[in-house]
């Protein structure tokens, strides 16, 4: 399959605006082509906002997902949603974190089935 790229021709800080990629790079190689942009969807991406299967971004979603703001399944950030929440303000399935809110919570104050908190 040939790889998809719908970049915009307008930078900010040399990253384009919106990068949207999906795909290997060609026959030969069955490495992803990464999406680098303000706003980057693709299978990799990385910006300030990002969407895809891997992403890490200022706000990110996500299978696996890293970000100030990140939801995934997978999910590391300040504030983190997921199935597996890491963060400062986790909540999630799994959630571990400052504040933790989940079916299993661990932080220091955490709210859930089944929360472990070291605040009373």
């Amino acid at each position: 399959m040939k790889p998809l790229r719908i970049r915009s021709e307008l930078e900010i800080f040399g990253w384009p605006l919106y990068d949207i990629a999906y795909g290997s790079g060609g026959s030969d190689t069955r490495k992803l082509v990464p999406a680098k942009g303000i706003i980057a969807i693709g299978e990799v991406a990385t910006g300030l906002i990002a969407v895809g299967v891997v992403a890490r971004g200022f706000i990110s979603v996500g299978a696996l997902s890293v970000g100030v703001i990140s939801s995934g399944a997978l999910s590391f950030g300040f504030l983190a949603t997921g199935a597996l929440a890491v963060g400062g303000l986790a909540v999630g399935g799994i959630a571990v974190g400052g504040m933790a809110v989940g079916a299993i919570a661990l932080g220091y104050s955490a709210v859930g089935a089944l929360p472990f908190g070291l605040m009373k």
